[in-house]
């Protein structure tokens, strides 16, 4: 009888012990998963501070993403306006075909991300006020007025992003 007693007695105890060891793993589970949830936040609220648009500083790639979304606006950007954009990068900013094109991705990279450069226009252009005399940021916008007539007259959102860009670069 005092075996029996001893048998349940230890089987009972090792039931305790597995639950209370059950209940201390899932509780581990459990911070282990917050703490992974607070360290995906964490990348991506560094993702979001780290769009392209946040950190220009050359003013040709604050160019080319204007170019790509005026071109944009019209619908997908064609072989013809590509080929303008391209060209337009290369006179303006004396580059050679590798750099005009690294440029025009950049620019549709940026876009990408940001959707509609219509609402950045004084973050994207900053590098632009920053360093550009006033003869390039003349520049700058004879080449967005050029890239808007590449398919057709230059629509409404097309005029408006240009004088926006105007105002922006005038002001600074």
């Amino acid at each position: 009888m005092h075996i029996i007693i001893a048998v349940l007695g230890a089987v009972a105890a090792a039931f305790w012990a597995f639950t209370h060891f059950m209940n201390a793993a899932n509780e581990g589970r459990e911070a282990i998963g917050e703490v992974k949830g607070v360290i995906r936040r964490g990348k991506w609220n560094r993702r979001v501070d780290q769009r392209l648009i946040e950190n220009l500083s050359d003013p040709r790639e604050a160019a080319a993403i204007l170019m790509v979304q005026i071109a944009a606006y019209d619908g997908a950007v064609t072989d013809r306006q590509h080929a303008q954009i391209v060209a337009d990068m290369r006179d303006a900013f004396d580059a050679d075909d590798e750099t005009a094109e690294g440029l025009y991705a950049f620019g549709r990279m940026a876009i990408g991300e940001i959707n509609d450069a219509g609402n950045n226009v004084r973050k994207i252009l900053r590098p632009v006020a920053e360093v550009c005399t006033p003869d390039e940021k003349a520049s700058l916008i004879a080449m967005l007025d050029r890239t808007a007539e590449i398919e057709s007259a230059p629509t409404d959102i097309q005029r408006r992003l240009i004088a926006e860009a105007r105002r922006v670069v005038s002001d600074a």
